[in-house]
């Protein structure tokens, strides 16, 4: 129910958006061209890219972003839902007026390998980070360098680098951003129930 309440909350927050930028004036070509989205980057077998729920932080709100994995059929990324070693890293220090990131890890599978139980991501992967500025008037300017492992017919180190910005100024909520909005908002219901 918890994890219901908290996509909601999130999806809610893209209704009331649009009334804090109607009278947006002499920024709103900045705003229109706001990126919501990275390129993809990193592995062949399992590019990665950041997607945002807003490209704005209206003023100091946390906003939900998220590491998206397209992993190819046949390989898998190690996950982190014990913190091993093998897991994804995300090393922020590339980012400017940013507040500490918090991770919501969507619930791995567990598959058999070598006679242990191994937690892994699969196929198509999101998972979520909510993300707020050090100062509420100041853009944000995230700077990722990301680390995971990409295990298939080999195992080999992956390796990606995104930077995105997200403004200080309240903006509109494209078509793209509410759409990434309620795929965010599903993968933290799923982080939060533990599916």
């Amino acid at each position: 129910m918890a994890a219901m309440k908290s996509a909601l909350a999130l999806i809610g927050l893209l209704s009331v958006a649009p009334s804090a930028w109607a009278g947006c004036a002499g920024d709103c070509s900045r705003q229109e061209t706001a990126e919501i989205a990275t390129s993809w980057s990193g592995d062949a077998k399992a590019p990665t890219r950041l997607i945002l729920s807003s490209s704005s932080h209206a003023h100091g709100g946390q906003v939900w972003i998220a590491l998206e994995m397209n992993i190819a059929e046949g390989w898998f990324v190690y996950a982190d839902a014990q913190r091993e070693q093998a897991g994804p890293r995300l090393e922020w220090s590339g980012s400017s007026n940013l507040a500490a990131p918090v991770m919501r890890w969507p619930k791995p599978e567990i598959i058999r390998l070598d006679g242990k139980d191994v937690a892994v991501y699969r196929g198509h992967a999101i998972l979520p980070v909510a993300i707020a500025p050090l100062q509420p008037e100041g853009d944000i300017r995230i700077g990722l360098r990301l680390s995971y492992a990409v295990c298939g017919e080999v195992c080999r180190p992956g390796y990606a680098v995104h930077s995105i910005s997200i403004l200080a100024a309240p903006a509109p909520v494209t078509a793209g951003a509410a759409e990434q909005a309620e795929r965010i908002a599903e993968a933290l219901a799923r982080a939060e129930s533990g599916e």
